[in-house]
């Protein structure tokens, strides 16, 4: 005879301590498990009666999904060996309830599929993305589950664990609006119902994120940097300058654009991220700067992707954001030099190019412009579009001319000191 009972599978003990909580189905001499996508250290579990003990962290919103599941899965039990005129095997009683149970597929093999449908697409920046939330979340609680068991009590656990490890709450909030991008999907797919989403009554946290730009002295420190060619960091410097005179251009724009999309001086091209165009004159600093990357590659401008990298779409967001972590990682050494009092990443270039444009006294509907940020009024935004392209030179122009007004020199002994 056949039975199910919630244990803790001691065959797997997580780095925390806790051990995956699992239905156990016994029959013919075998035993197969069902994930609940629960934890519990074995003090925490009683292991005669099959429930947690109250000192479970998360006891309240657990256990009552445990004793719900129990209790569905016992009926389905019952139910099969009333149908079935034979015995069956531990394998088979769990497939048969997982198929009864409207998901025949777990949710970490729907997310699986899903990330090989972005790939297929072309998408390999949001099957990256996907990837990466996969990884984090199945680390934290098994997503080997069915959607069902996916409930509101599950993502607050889910939540917390995440937030005990130490991750933020953006970054938390990253993972949780692409898992609920998933169950949109199963949804779609009627691997769920709507009346199980978890998403309706759970509002996903998000921390406000406030840049400092870099103030017009410490732009002035980092321009004039004396740094020796040969040193590591060298082009990463250049390229953070070049960031600043292209209106804040994202790095992974920069490092694709090719050199057949310079046209008469400007710089044309769609912005990735927006698909938003741009044009944007060269100012003297800035073609020097290119000329010494010229002979780098035969398609790109920088070089900093090989020409046959460019081409293959599947492993372009990920060439990209190695190149961008070295950058930004270059870029915090960058910033210890000049004597920054905070991290020196890329986006730092882009807030100040609004920062100091605001302060030259020029509009905030030029500087939307410039930039490419949407304007929140349909009228408006129309009215933008005819901005003379000159207006917008002539503000990048005077940005830079309002750096080198100035200039505060870096002692050379500062490198030492950094690398130190």
């Amino acid at each position: 005879m056949a039975n199910i009972k919630l244990t803790l599978d001691k065959r797997r003990q997580l780095e925390d301590g806790n051990y995956p909580l699992v239905f156990r189905i016994t029959a013919e001499g075998k035993a197969r498990d069902i994930a609940t996508g629960f934890h519990s250290k074995e003090n925490q579990f009683h292991h005669q009666s099959r429930q947690l003990r109250k000192n479970h962290p998360s006891y309240e919103s657990i256990n009552p999904r445990l004793q719900e599941l129990e209790a569905e899965y016992l009926s389905r039990l019952i139910e099969l060996e009333r149908k079935s005129n034979k015995a069956l095997g531990a394998q088979e009683i769990k497939q048969w309830m997982l198929s009864t149970n409207t998901a025949a597929k777990t949710v970490y093999s729907f997310w699986k599929e899903e990330i090989q449908l972005l790939q297929k697409a072309g998408r390999s920046g949001g099957a990256r993305v996907y990837s990466q939330a996969l990884s984090v979340l199945d680390k934290a609680v098994s997503l080997r589950i069915s959607f069902d068991i996916v409930d509101i009590g599950f993502i607050k656990h889910l939540e917390a664990e995440l937030l005990s490890r130490g991750l933020k709450v953006n970054s938390v909030g990253v993972y949780f609006r692409t898992f609920r991008a998933i169950y949109n999907r199963a949804i779609d797919e009627g691997l769920v119902g709507y009346q199980n989403y978890p998403f309706r009554r759970f509002k996903i946290k998000r921390e406000a994120t406030i840049p400092r730009p870099l103030t017009v002295e410490e732009l002035r420190r980092y321009f004039t940097l004396n740094l020796p060619t040969d040193s590591t960091y060298y082009d990463s410097w250049l390229l953070g300058k070049l960031m600043f005179m292209l209106l804040g251009i994202n790095f992974r724009d920069l490092i694709t654009i090719r050199k057949s999309q310079v046209v008469n001086g400007r710089l044309i091209y769609s912005r990735s991220k927006t698909k938003r165009q741009y044009s944007i004159k060269l100012l003297a600093e800035a073609e020097e700067i290119l000329r010494y990357f010229n002979d780098r590659s035969q398609v790109t401008l920088i070089g900093k992707l090989k020409d046959e990298e460019l081409l293959k779409k599947e492993t372009l967001p990920f060439k990209a954001h190695q190149a961008n972590k070295v950058f930004n990682s270059h870029l915090d050494k960058l910033g210890k030099m000049i004597n920054l009092n905070q991290k020196l990443t890329g986006y730092c270039f882009r807030y100040s190019v609004a920062n100091i444009a605001k302060q030259l006294g020029y509009s905030k509907d030029l500087i939307s412009e410039a930039l490419g940020h949407s304007y929140g009024n349909r009228v408006t935004g129309i009215y933008l579009e005819a901005f003379d392209l000159g207006y917008i030179d002539k503000m990048n122009s005077a940005i830079l001319n309002h750096i080198n007004e100035a200039p505060t020199s870096i002692e050379e002994n500062v490198f030492e000191e950094v690398l130190s």
